[in-house]
Order: C-alpha cells, then sequence, then structure tokens
C-alpha cells in the first residue's frame, strides 16, 4: 500500500504565538469593544434586572456607582447597546444620549451567536446529569432556537471541528446532541458508575463470634485513606484543568468577534480545592481564564447539570459501620457520609460560581429540566450597559487584582457584571502578519467559522525506554472531502498541510510541528481512497508530565478546506508509583485471527488508506464479529502477579455488562511496563448504537484503581 505514496516534508516557519499575536480588529471591532483594561480607561459591561428577573434599561448615568477596590470612581463613559430587534425604553432628558444599538450578542445581522460548553470529560460527570444536559439541547434547538441563531456544540472529553463550527442547521446541531452520553471517567479519574456519588464503603470487617459477640477490623489504614485521598484530589485536579484548557480554547477563539458574547457551560461540577479545602493549581488557571474571559467581553452562564438532590442522603447501596460509631463515639457511620457529600457538594460548585460570577453571568442550580435556565440564560442578553472609568496611576503598579463594585441605586435592582480584572493593560496587537498558512494557525488558534474536512481522531499517551514520552494520533479523514487532481507525471495527488501542537494548561504552546504531505497515487487507489477515507498517523514527543490540550490542524490545498481536531491528554509522572494504564485501543482482527496495535509512528510517516471500518480510529464493528483490546499498565509495582482486571460494558451511557474483577495471568513484562490485551465477540442479537468498552486494573496490595475506556459502535 505505501508503494502508492511519495510523501515530502516542507517546514512551515510559523508558530502558534505568532498568529494569535498578529490578529488586528477592524475599525467597527475597536469602535465596539466591550471590555476595555488600559492605563487612560477601564471599561466593563453590566446588565441590570427588576425583582422578577427582567431587564432594566431605562436607566441613567446618576442611577450608577462603581467602586474600584472599594474607592468610588468618576464615570466618564456611559451608554446601553440593545438589540435592535428588542424594544427599548427612552433615556431620560438631561443624561448622555444611548448610543445607536449594537446587538449584544455577536452579529445582529445573522441573528445571536449561541455557544454551549457539555463538561463530559468531567471526574464528576453523573450518567443523569448528561441525560439531561442533552435533553435541554434537544429542546433548545427544536424549540428556542431562532432560525438565524449560530449555534455551537463543544463537548470537554474531546472535539472535531465538524462539531464544534457555528451551524444554524438543526439537523446537524441534533446529530452533535445524540452523541453526548454518559462515558467512565477514564486517565485520573477514579472508576465510577454515573450515580452522583461513589457508593460508601466501610473501613471495617465484622465477624460474630459463637457467643455471638461482634468484633471489627479496619480495612484501609490512616496512611493508605491518606494516600487514596491524595490521588483522588489530584486526578480530579488534572480533569479540572484539561476543562479549563477547552474553554481557554472557545474564549481564544470568541476574542475574534466584536461585542458581548456569552457562553453556557453545563457541568456536574468544577472542583477548585482538594478535600481539605487547600486551593488546588485549577484556582489559578482559572482566574487566568477569567481573565481573559473579561478581557475578550466573553461571560459564562453555569448550569449545575444535576438538578435538584440531596448530598446528605444515605442510599440503599451505601454501607455504614454502624457498630463502630456506637463503640467509639466517633462520626464513622451515616454523620460522617453525609458530611463527606456535603462538603464534596461545596467543593464541585464553587468553581462553576467562580467562574459565572468573575465574567458576569449567572450561576443556575436546583432546576431538574435545564432548558429552562438556557431560556432565562438567553432572555437577559438583549441589552447591556457600558460604564467606564479613568484609573489613577498606581493601578497597573500596586496589587495583582483589583475589584470592582457596581452598585444601582434604584429599590430591588440587580447587577450582574465582571468582579475585577489583573493589574496588567491590555496589549494592543502588532500588524496583522501576512502568511498564506495563518489560516491553518487559526485552526489551531480558535473555533473554525466553517469547517470542511471531517477529522475524527483518536489520541493517547504512550512510553518507551527509548522515544520517552508522546502522544500518539490517529486521525481518519473522510475519503470524499479529499480533492485530488492530476498530476503532469500521471498519476493523481493531494496535498496536505498539517499542524498540531501541544498546549498546557496556560494554553500556551510547549511542542509543535509542521508538516506538508503530497501523496501521488494511480487513478483506482484514488477512486479507493475517496470510497474509503485516509488515516493520518503521527506520535509527538512530550517532554514534561502535566494535563495538555492536543490540537491538529489539517489542510487539504487543492480543495480549500480545513478541519481540526482536539483531545485532553493526560502525561503521568512514570517516576512516581501511581498504578497507570495508557494506550488502551479496539480494533478488529484480521483473517487470521491477529489483532495488531499501533505502532510507533514518526511525522514523517503521514498517512495510509482506510481499509476498513473497525480499524483504531473508525471502529464499527458489525454484528457476528470479533476485536481485540490492547492497554499498557505502568507501574504495576514489584507485587504486579497480584493485579486484577474488570471489564466492563456500556451502551448509550448505561452499563449493561459488569464483569467480575480477575487476575491478570498471562503478562508481556518489561521494566516498569505491563502489555496486555483481551477478545470482544459480537453475535448476530447484539443492538446497534454507540457502545463503550471500559478497563479497570487494582493493585489490592497498594490499594491503587486506574481506568480507561473506548467508544466504539455496532453497524448492520
Amino acid at each position: 500500500m505505501n508503494k502508492y505514496f511519495l510523501l515530502t516534508a516542507v517546514s512551515i516557519l510559523l508558530t502558534l504565538s505568532l498568529f494569535v499575536q498578529a490578529q488586528t480588529p477592524t475599525p467597527a471591532q475597536q469602535n465596539e469593544d466591550v471590555v476595555r483594561i488600559s492605563t487612560s480607561l477601564v471599561q466593563i459591561d453590566a446588565v441590570v434586572t427588576d425583582k422578577d428577573g427582567k431587564q432594566i434599561t431605562d436607566l441613567k448615568q446618576s442611577d450608577f456607582e462603581l467602586l474600584q477596590d472599594g474607592k468610588l470612581q468618576k464615570i466618564t463613559k456611559f451608554s446601553f447597546i440593545g438589540d435592535p430587534r428588542q424594544p427599548v425604553s427612552p433615556s431620560r432628558s438631561g443624561e448622555q444620549t444611548i448610543t445607536a444599538p449594537i446587538l449584544p450578542i455577536a452579529g445582529s445581522a445573522t441573528g445571536r451567536l449561541v455557544t454551549f460548553i457539555v463538561d463530559d470529560g468531567n471526574c464528576l460527570a453523573s450518567h443523569l446529569g448528561i441525560t439531561a444536559t442533552r435533553d435541554a439541547l434537544e429542546k433548545f434547538i427544536t424549540r428556542q432556537m431562532q432560525p438565524n441563531d449560530r449555534v455551537a456544540i463543544y463537548q470537554t472529553r474531546s472535539g472535531s471541528s465538524m462539531l464544534q463550527q457555528y451551524s444554524s442547521d438543526k439537523q446537524v446541531l441534533l446529530r452533535a446532541v445524540k452523541r453526548i452520553r454518559w462515558v467512565p471517567p477514564g486517565g485520573g479519574c477514579n472508576a465510577f458508575d454515573g450515580s452522583y456519588y461513589e457508593a460508601n464503603r466501610s473501613n471495617t470487617t465484622i465477624s460474630i463470634d459463637s457467643n455471638g459477640a461482634m468484633t471489627s477490623k479496619a480495612i484501609e489504614s490512616e496512611q493508605d485513606r491518606k494516600r487514596r485521598e491524595a490521588g483522588e484530589d489530584f486526578g480530579k485536579n488534572n480533569q479540572t484543568i484539561g476543562t479549563i484548557g477547552v474553554i481557554n480554547y472557545v474564549v481564544r477563539g470568541l476574542e475574534l468577534v466584536p461585542g458581548r458574547k456569552m457562553v453556557i457551560f453545563l457541568s456536574d461540577g468544577l472542583s477548585i480545592r482538594d478535600r481539605t479545602g487547600i486551593s488546588a493549581t485549577a484556582l489559578s488557571v482559572l482566574r487566568e481564564l477569567t481573565d481573559r474571559a473579561n478581557r475578550s467581553s466573553v461571560l459564562f452562564n453555569t448550569i449545575n447539570v444535576r438538578g435538584t438532590f440531596d448530598p446528605g442522603m444515605i442510599e440503599a447501596r451505601d454501607e455504614v459501620d454502624i457498630k463502630g460509631e456506637i463503640d467509639t463515639g466517633k462520626p464513622s457511620g451515616t454523620s460522617l457520609v453525609t458530611s463527606n457529600r456535603e462538603r464534596d457538594t461545596r467543593i464541585a460548585v464553587e468553581g462553576m460560581a467562580y467562574l459565572a460570577n468573575e465574567t458576569g453571568g449567572r450561576y443556575y442550580q436546583g432546576a431538574n429540566m435545564l432548558d429552562g435556565p438556557i431560556e432565562k440564560a438567553l432572555s437577559l442578553e438583549t441589552g447591556y450597559y457600558l460604564l467606564g472609568y479613568e484609573p489613577d496611576d498606581e493601578t497597573f503598579n500596586g496589587k495583582d487584582f483589583h475589584k470592582i463594585q457596581l452598585r444601582v441605586k434604584r429599590p430591588n435592582a440587580n447587577v450582574a457584571t465582571r468582579s475585577g480584572f489583573l493589574a496588567k493593560p491590555d496589549i494592543d496587537p502588532p500588524t496583522r502578519l501576512k502568511s498564506a498558512d495563518s489560516e491553518l494557525y487559526q485552526a489551531i488558534a480558535a473555533p473554525l467559522p466553517k469547517a470542511g474536512l471531517d477529522l475524527r481522531m483518536t489520541a493517547f499517551f504512550g512510553n518507551t525506554p527509548s522515544e520517552g514520552n508522546y502522544i500518539r494520533a490517529m486521525i481518519a479523514i473522510r475519503g470524499s472531502d479529499i480533492g485530488f487532481v492530476p498530476d503532469p507525471s500521471g498519476v493523481q495527488k493531494a496535498i496536505f498541510d498539517v499542524v498540531a501542537v501541544t498546549l498546557d494548561e496556560k494554553n500556551k504552546v510547549v511542542d509543535e510541528f509542521n508538516r506538508t504531505h503530497t501523496l501521488k497515487v494511480d487513478l483506482n487507489t484514488a477512486e479507493f481512497i475517496r470510497a474509503n477515507g485516509l488515516v493520518y498517523s503521527v506520535d509527538v514527543p512530550v517532554k514534561k508530565f502535566g494535563i495538555y490540550n492536543f490540537r491538529v490542524a489539517m489542510r487539504d490545498t487543492s480543495n480549500k478546506v480545513i478541519g481540526s481536531s482536539s483531545q485532553v491528554i493526560t502525561i503521568p509522572d512514570l517516576k512516581k508509583s501511581q498504578l497507570t494504564i495508557a494506550g488502551l485501543t479496539l480494533g478488529e482482527l484480521d483473517a487470521d485471527g491477529k489483532f495488531g496495535s499501533p505502532s510507533l509512528t514518526k511525522p514523517d510517516n503521514g498517512f495510509s488508506m482506510l481499509t476498513s471500518r473497525g480499524g483504531p480510529v473508525t471502529r464499527q464493528f458489525k454484528r457476528s464479529s470479533s476485536s481485540a483490546y490492547s492497554y499498557t499498565i505502568f507501574n504495576g509495582g514489584p507485587d504486579a502477579s497480584g493485579l486484577t482486571l474488570q471489564v466492563n460494558l456500556y451502551k448509550d451511557g448505561k452499563l449493561i455488562s459488569e464483569g467480575q474483577p480477575k487476575k491478570i495471568e498471562s503478562l508481556a513484562i518489561a521494566p516498569g511496563r505491563i502489555d496486555d490485551r483481551g477478545f470482544l465477540r459480537f453475535n448476530a442479537a447484539v443492538e446497534t448504537g454507540d457502545y463503550t468498552l471500559e478497563v479497570i486494573v487494582r493493585n489490592p496490595a497498594r490499594k491503587q484503581i486506574a481506568s480507561e475506556t473506548v467508544d466504539f459502535e455496532i453497524v448492520d
């Protein structure tokens, strides 16, 4: 197959940072700036509502008081920006004239710009919460969406540009929503069944002697408990950082859109503290995000998707040590369970409330029907006030953060505005870089306004002693999207430009590569590729451990279409003794009943033809077929012979087959790693649809657990 390919690599002398700094707004954009933070002017936006939640649009400049760090400021700029499609009360005499109406949600001529982020990659994500999210988005699209609205739906698990582009096509959006489902969290998250909480397990075993006397023995020592809880907190913190990276990506894209922009974030929770109340590193990353959002005129309305529930409720599946509580007088029974869950609930919602409050949005909770909060949030975006003041000379020389307070003198008025800003002025971008490839980097730096190349990516962490840490990415390209053109040599030619970047939790480029690949094939091969597609494979080295947002953008130069895809990847610190699973892949068996795991791929190797839909990227299997999965265990420890494996199967987010933990018998063991595999067989009666395979490995001796998941589809 490879004999048909002639691949060349051409270096593209650009960097993502150059592109991001090279955006110069048009004069119209400069005039429509909402938030400005400069040494001569600080300008903020605000929405004011009455006691019934309806917008107040007839306030005067004298109705406001604006304070910075508790000190009253003189308002030097004041206006109301209104949606021309909505009635606006006239300004009162004697005040500054209201400016010409400008649509607060960008793009008045073409309708609202509505952005949703579904936090389905969350360690805290619940099955009920994700189901409620999907139902709410379907209701929004079918009942609330206006004909000219442009809507994008992002997922924190991963994303393709075809799902993230802004679209007015309801059928396209409904297909995207249909694929939103709960999946068992992997990576640094603990194995979890999709309930609001893991079932409580008593830390004691109780035995009864012949005389009926009860004795109890601790299962987990205090040292083991602290080690386990520290690992759980670390996993949640890493997941939160990954989620913030996806949000950062959305904000970067909306920077280029003039006016005030709103994002609706739907999540089970955003943990920014550990269970002891100490701020996690996610908090500092979130502070950077909210400052970027404020400077980009982006506000967040956050919705807790769990609806109404009682965190203090004891469930039937919970095990409670009643005897220990009676004997010791310490809260080891029901009171301990309820207090822990109430604490976890407070920690989970704190990040969501912070994100909304800091950016001038609202935090919604307690609604079982989530289309209600969505409708309410959108109804408040029909107008806003702009207020500005001149900061003193010490504003950008003193403290790091300046708090903003906005008061309205009218009784029963509620104000939603941004909480403040970091003490650094905005930097005007330099002249836009004149480069043919800036649009390709834009696909990396920001959501595509229009995607034409459908990319489906599978990416995961890998490590070898010789290569070190790397991200292995396999990207399927739909054949009908590929443009072949005749070459003077008599063959068909297609040229692809590829950019891949690895960004850290602050959205800074850590690693990147650029390639141009030229494919030259005969006419029959070109027709085969058009019918079946291509797979692009690459391994990208990553020097340091951490949480990364891995993004790939690709351009077909013949069709002049671009696509992009992204995925949050955790690179573990393998020097620590934490049990880790990586590289879970699933693919069909060949004619000889063999399964080949994806192998090391250099960036110059590039493309291969997609000969089957049952490969490790597309993962579409027919009934009565067989497949195999493979994965690697790191840090199994010297007691690796005691490791157990559990395999679960989910359909549409619901557990349909729960395996029992079994000892891992046949192992290919190398220093520090274990390569293992298993098999799946699908009978003729299996239902078509979306499935998830979950692999859970436990080390009972160390009381450690690790899990990974992979999606696949059963087709006719």
